[in-house]
């Protein structure tokens, strides 16, 4: 009977030396691929704060000695750009979720004749690559006048945001209990009431999300504020990276790359104060869906 005893303790021994080998190997393929991850960024810090002969003479060396000037110059360069993304971004962002919103709503907690055809409809729109409207797309802008001007890039951000927007926040709403939406009416609650007092409230995760998610790919886009600005006044920073060499005669790749780190602040700190939306928003919705 000892010796019987024996054996499942011995077990249960090499199954949990097995178990903790296993984790021990996850932890450092985690770790290496962190590493791996933040190399670039680590390159790009350390080469900020150097001089073309530090950065062309030893390449991985740290700074020696630290010229934190690259970011005053870097900034005078560019913060015209950031600024002007920022705001394309956030106004956008803003529409797109204002719209989504209702949208969402209509299609998660209404009902009239051809809501699924319109629907699927739109989801096939998503199957559209982009690249096959930026011709039409421009040529639309340009007889609207709107070219070389800040509606351009907002107008069609905020359209663009639109399909992917309403299919988030119709998956979110339809999870939402209607009891709450016909105790408010019972109340006497207008729509409108319902929308912005009950429907807004309980889909702030999922709007968040939407929000990080739009402003991201509006701050980096590239190819079509560079089609259809043609001010550097008005430019985006993403084309602004690209041209403010040329413009300001900067030469100085230490500088260069500081102004990569600056413009990548307010994606950081965005992400940064909204992950927890952001993961909660994603996680709901993907149990919704």
């Amino acid at each position: 009977m000892p010796a019987t005893g024996a054996k499942p303790a011995a077990s249960r021994r090499r199954h949990g030396k097995m178990k903790t080998v296993n984790q021990t190997v996850i932890i450092l393929l985690l770790a290496l691929l962190v590493l791996l991850t933040l190399v670039p960024i680590l390159f790009m810090v350390f080469s900020s704060l150097k001089s073309n002969a530090q950065i062309l003479s030893s390449f991985w060396s740290m700074p020696d000695p630290i010229r934190w000037g690259n970011y005053g110059e870097a900034f005078a360069s560019i913060w015209r750009y950031i600024v002007n993304t920022l705001g394309y971004a956030i106004v956008a962002s803003a529409i797109v979720i204002l719209l989504s919103s209702l949208a969402g709503y209509l299609f998660a907690k209404k009902t009239f004749p051809g809501k699924e055809f319109l629907f699927v409809m739109m989801l096939a729109m998503l199957m559209i690559p982009g690249v096959l409207t930026l011709i039409p797309s421009y040529v639309l802008y340009e007889n609207l006048g709107l070219t070389n001007t800040p509606w351009v890039i907002i107008v069609a951000s905020a359209a663009g945001g639109q399909i992917f927007g309403t299919f988030l926040c119709r998956s979110y709403m339809a999870g939402l209990p209607g009891e709450l939406f016909e105790a408010a009416r019972m109340d006497g609650a207008s729509e409108a009431r319902v929308f912005f007092g009950i429907v807004i409230p309980l889909s702030l995760p999922i709007l968040a999300t939407l929000f990080i998610m739009h402003f991201m790919g509006v701050y980096n886009d590239y190819i079509w504020p560079l089609l259809t600005i043609q001010d550097s006044k008005l430019q985006v920073i993403a084309v602004g990276l690209t041209i403010f060499k040329k413009q300001f005669g900067i030469s100085d790749m230490g500088i260069q790359f500081s102004a990569y780190a600056i413009s990548a602040v307010p994606l950081v700190l965005i992400f940064t104060f909204g992950m927890k939306y952001y993961i909660q928003g994603m996680t709901q919705g993907a149990l919704k869906m």
